[in-house]
């Protein structure tokens, strides 16, 4: 990976290794991941998406149709999607299938999914939706299987006391870190601001999917954390204006003209706007910390240990948040002025002054930041 130009002193061994035993605990977890639903939604020639089946039958799934089966999955032959439908949480695997069949126009698309309250427990599902999903698409009109999942899991299930990526999701914390460069940062003091996080993407869904995940776990602490929604449409459009914090990905490219109605910030690839199309300045500061990020990440990346990576990056993030916050809290039952040496102690620089103004008003920190002298150098910052 190539770090900025910026340089700074690496991390030492010692402080990756701590970084790498730091242990985390789940942003939120109810205590009861037994399955509400089990689903099959398919795409009709004539109706569109719609729910093939359901069970219990009484369950209500309105609105399933659109997350399981997102916009432009005919693009692809095969996804697994993660959502929230009305304050519980599905995951759904989708299977496309090439058929000789002219009613279905060639190709039969169907995604199998469950209904949980508590989305830590979602992964365990997914290799097992894989298979069922191939099975409906091989055999229509067979459910007997999916009944008996259903019920053979509530009978055995077990409570998630992590925030872990699935196996098969290692390494996406350093491709978010990868694909986001230093702007990472930028996202990184949006979540501690609390705002409204819209990322664009398209089928294939299930690794932005991870980023939100992976997102929510490099923001949480004991002082603040985010709201993961996954996936979302834009039938969403009521709940992303009334949410305060959030964080979600979405390929119904109608959401980005919406602007504040829906979002605070806007990301497609790399580049993160507000709801004008502003890009949000990089501070010195930002670069520092992730050439200082970068060079350990590429140390520990050399091992060929990528889930090791994870926790680093997470890790240093979660130092960074914690320690900032302890020092704003000891602060205010104390001189309530921050000193040049709380700054550097807290990774920060005099770049990200306007930034922390914003963070310390917004969050009601009762707490003066120092002003620079004239001679130190001056730097845009994100507000």
């Amino acid at each position: 990976m190539q770090c900025s130009d910026e340089s700074e002193p690496l991390l030492t061994l010692q402080e990756r290794s701590d970084l790498i035993d730091a242990e985390f605990s789940p942003p939120f977890v109810s205590c009861d991941p037994k399955l509400l639903s089990i689903f099959v939604v398919a795409f009709d020639t004539r109706a569109g998406n719609v729910v093939e089946w359901k069970y219990p039958e009484s369950y209500s799934l309105t609105g399933v149709e659109f997350k399981a089966l997102p916009s432009g999955a005919h693009n692809v032959q095969h996804d697994i999607m993660i959502f929230e439908l009305a304050s519980h949480f599905g995951l759904a695997a989708y299977i496309m299938k090439q058929v000789d069949n002219s009613a279905e126009r060639g190709a039969r698309m169907k995604s199998v999914g469950v209904i949980s309250s508590n989305y830590l427990a979602l992964t365990q599902h997914e290799e097992k939706l894989v298979e069922l999903a191939h099975e409906s698409v091989e055999q229509p009109g067979s459910y007997e299987q999916l009944i008996q999942y259903f019920a053979e899991f509530n009978q055995s299930f077990s409570v998630p006391v992590s925030l872990e990526l699935k196996s098969n999701s290692v390494g996406s914390m350093y491709d978010l870190f990868k694909s986001q460069g230093v702007q990472i940062f930028t996202l990184w003091k949006m979540l501690l601001l609390k705002k409204r996080i819209l990322l664009q993407c398209t089928p294939p869904i299930s690794r932005q999917c991870s980023y939100v995940l992976c997102l929510a776990a490099i923001c949480h602490s004991q002082f603040t954390q985010s709201y993961p929604l996954f996936y979302v449409t834009v039938n969403d459009m009521t709940t992303l204006n009334y949410k305060q914090s959030y964080i979600a990905c979405s390929a119904d490219m109608i959401l980005k003209t919406k602007g504040t109605q829906v979002y605070d910030v806007y990301v497609t690839g790399n580049t993160v706007v507000d709801p004008q199309g502003e890009m949000f300045t990089v501070t010195r500061g930002d670069i520092i910390r992730y050439n200082q990020l970068c060079g350990a990440v590429d140390k520990e990346y050399g091992k060929k240990n990528t889930s090791e990576v994870d926790r680093l990056i997470q890790g240093y993030f979660s130092v960074l948040t914690t320690d900032l916050f302890n020092t704003l809290t000891s602060l205010m039952s104390g001189s309530r002025h921050m000193e040049p040496a709380d700054l550097k102690d807290i990774r920060l620089h005099n770049s990200d002054l306007p930034y922390l103004q914003t963070l310390v008003d917004k969050l009601g920190y009762d707490v003066e930041l120092f002003a620079p002298s004239c001679c130190e150098e001056h730097f845009s910052a994100l507000i």
